[in-house]
This record gives structure tokens, C-alpha cells and sequence, in this order.
């Protein structure tokens, strides 16, 4: 028998602090993301259709598919990364044109312990592509290092 659980009258799931169980939340969220990349990668199946598939999913709890300003899509869109444990360096929210830079997402330490490549894991960043298109908006990403630059504009023609 193990001597630390014996002398534990009770677990001390009890006494994990908010921030703790965020943190622990953070990390299952990309532990998740990263093992269903390396299964899909593992057995040849596309990212993209995966990343579609979630996009489009993720789509039917979205109210009010209506126009969106770039600024309020890429707003909500970073609380969405920061949910996942991304921290936000550089936010323009403006509405014709919004951008932003974030950092920890994916995550590089778990990548390496799931040894899975993080540009494969980026993939995940195309999933609000059909979201960003049902609001006439274009959205583009692309990495330097272990930085993310996220990009929402208007599209010039609306979704029907």
C-alpha cells in the first residue's frame, strides 16, 4: 500500500484552488487536441476535414449568424485561446480589420510529451473558418515560432 494514501482521510480534489483546476482544465483541453491530432495524423486522415467538421459543429451553439464586425468575431475568438491556455500578446479589435498575436497554444511542452509535431496541432486554428464565414468574415493564421498571428476581415461578399 502506498503510505501518502494512507494518511489522506479524504482526496484533495477538495482543496484544488480555481486557478488549479483552470490550469488542470487548460491542460486536458490541449491533451485532448494534440492526442486526436497525432490519431488522426497516425492514420493518414486530413486535419482539414477534421478541423472543418469541428467548425461546422461548433457552428450550431453560435447564435445570431448574422454580419459580424472582424474586431467582435476575433474578441471571442481569443477567449476561446485563452480558454485553452494561449496568452494574448497583441489584440486590434477594430471592425473592418482585426489581428491578433498569442503565445501557449499549442501547447510546445505537452507536444513534446505527446511527441507530436506543434505545427500539426496549429491545424486546430483553421476551426474558425466555416464560424468566421456564416458572419461574412475571412479568417487567416499563421506561426513564427512558438507565436500565432490570427487575422479577421470583412469578406467582400456575405454569406447567403
Amino acid at each position: 500500500m502506498d503510505e501518502d494514501r494512507d494518511t489522506h482521510t479524504e482526496r484533495d480534489y477538495a482543496a484544488d484552488t480555481t486557478e488549479e483546476l483552470l490550469e488542470q482544465a487548460q491542460s486536458n483541453a490541449q491533451a485532448t487536441i494534440i492526442a486526436t491530432v497525432a490519431f488522426l495524423a497516425a492514420r493518414h486522415l486530413p486535419l482539414a476535414e477534421w478541423t472543418a467538421a469541428l467548425g461546422r459543429t461548433f457552428g450550431l451553439a453560435w447564435d445570431e449568424p448574422s454580419p459580424w464586425d472582424a474586431g467582435e468575431f476575433l474578441d471571442a475568438m481569443l477567449t476561446n485561446f485563452r480558454s485553452l491556455g494561449a496568452t494574448i500578446l497583441t489584440a486590434d479589435l477594430t471592425p473592418d480589420r482585426a489581428e491578433a498575436t498569442a503565445t501557449g497554444f499549442p501547447d510546445p511542452e505537452l507536444c513534446v510529451l505527446f511527441a507530436v509535431d506543434p505545427a500539426l496541432v496549429a491545424a486546430f486554428n483553421d476551426v474558425p473558418i466555416p464560424l468566421a464565414a456564416a458572419r461574412s468574415l475571412q479568417w487567416e493564421w499563421s506561426r513564427t515560432g512558438a507565436e500565432t498571428r490570427y487575422l479577421v476581415t470583412r469578406s467582400l461578399t456575405p454569406n447567403p
